[in-house]
């Protein structure tokens, strides 16, 4: 797609040449160097935002790829257009335009290719969507994230459970973790909110914890299917292959962390917080050092790590977070600052963030 659209491939023009030196400067222990990349990328925005203003163009592949790149970019390296934009707000205009492209591709006749390119894409948007609501990220209409999340290319109810290459767990599990996320904010709103009671003596309403208890087995069941691979990845060898399933277990158990401590209140030594908390480390464990199923599951070692109260425990995550910050990516570094606040200071993770995105 970049070899044919200019702005495409000015944009990965940026993040290779962001993206390298600032991976060399960390791994030499150096400041990384600030480069002026804004002229490569200045075009872009008003084409997006062009894109989405007109409602009778055709949002494409190529547009939907642009926003999500962006994301991932102010993700990976903040202020690489050389001003202040978070990610959460090409976050936000990568979800518009991804509605408009589904709802495009259910009016317009198209090939199996474009199909299998915007499969790919909604993958990675799935994965930022998700991650960076459970991170705390803006909130948008209620249920609009959920529904986003409904779609999928084929429709056979099995490929649900196939662990997808690109998020690292199934299609099942992103649609659970997004219900998740969006209670989580409502909850968090009232639990850490000014003018309520303090955190630890908040309960959540019967509403919230019915649904919580839900969810609960919805993770449960999810969890116990078998979870083949995608199609895409037929051929990986066997301790990668179990690495995938490994980490697709991981989300599942950070899911139910997240939904006990921020929905149903639970404190951290709960035996319903600490139980996930251990097989997340059990899984982590099997994990290679430096392999790239490693750096795939900082969102399941965060979790664990902010809730973890044995210093074993907190070792052996801590040990993994600096092998996975060796790769330059800067939200590793954040989130391993954060969690070791969390340790010093004792308070919750959630109302210390600022632009973190754990993933």
């Amino acid at each position: 797609m970049a070899a044919r659209n200019d702005h495409l491939l000015s944009l990965l023009l940026a993040y290779s040449g962001k993206s390298f030196p600032a991976h060399r400067a960390r791994l030499l222990g150096q400041k990384e160097p600030q480069m002026r990349i804004a002229l490569w990328v200045q075009d872009i925005f008003p084409v997006l935002r062009q894109a989405l203003g007109d409602r009778e163009q055709i949002i494409s592949n190529t547009s939907l790829a642009t926003a999500v790149m962006l994301a991932s970019l102010e993700i990976i390296s903040p202020t690489a257009f050389g001003y202040d934009i978070p990610w959460q707000r090409h976050l936000n205009l990568a979800r518009d335009l991804m509605w408009r492209r589904l709802a495009d591709l259910r009016k317009t006749a198209r090939g199996l290719e474009e199909d299998r390119i915007c499969a790919f894409l909604w993958s990675w948007f799935a994965y930022l969507d998700v991650l960076g609501s459970l991170s705390g990220g803006m909130p948008d209409e209620p249920s609009s994230r959920f529904r986003l999340l409904e779609y999928i290319t084929h429709d056979t109810g099995d490929e649900m459970y196939e662990i997808d290459c690109i998020m690292g767990f199934t299609t099942r599990c992103v649609q659970i973790l997004a219900q998740i996320a969006e209670l989580a904010r409502v909850c968090d709103e009232q639990r850490l909110g000014p003018g309520g009671p303090p955190p630890s003596a908040w309960t959540p309403g019967p509403v919230f914890v019915q649904r919580a208890h839900q969810l609960e087995q919805e993770l449960m069941d999810s969890m116990s299917q078998p979870s083949p691979l995608c199609k895409h990845i037929q051929s990986v060898e066997g301790k990668d292959r179990q690495e995938m399933v490994l980490m697709n277990e991981a989300f599942h158990w950070a899911g139910l962390v997240h939904l006990r401590r921020r929905v149903l209140g639970k404190p951290p030594g709960h035996e319903g917080v600490q139980g996930p908390v251990k097989r997340i480390v059990a899984c982590l464990e099997c994990i290679r050092p430096g392999g790239s199923a490693e750096t795939g599951f900082l969102f399941p070692m965060f979790t664990a790590g902010c809730n973890a109260l044995d210093e074993g425990q907190r070792g052996k995550i801590l040990e993994r977070f600096r092998s996975v910050e060796s790769n330059g990516m800067t939200q590793v570094h954040k989130a391993r600052e954060l969690m070791e606040h969390v340790w010093v200071s004792g308070q919750a993770w959630e109302p210390l963030l600022c632009t973190e995105f754990v993933g």
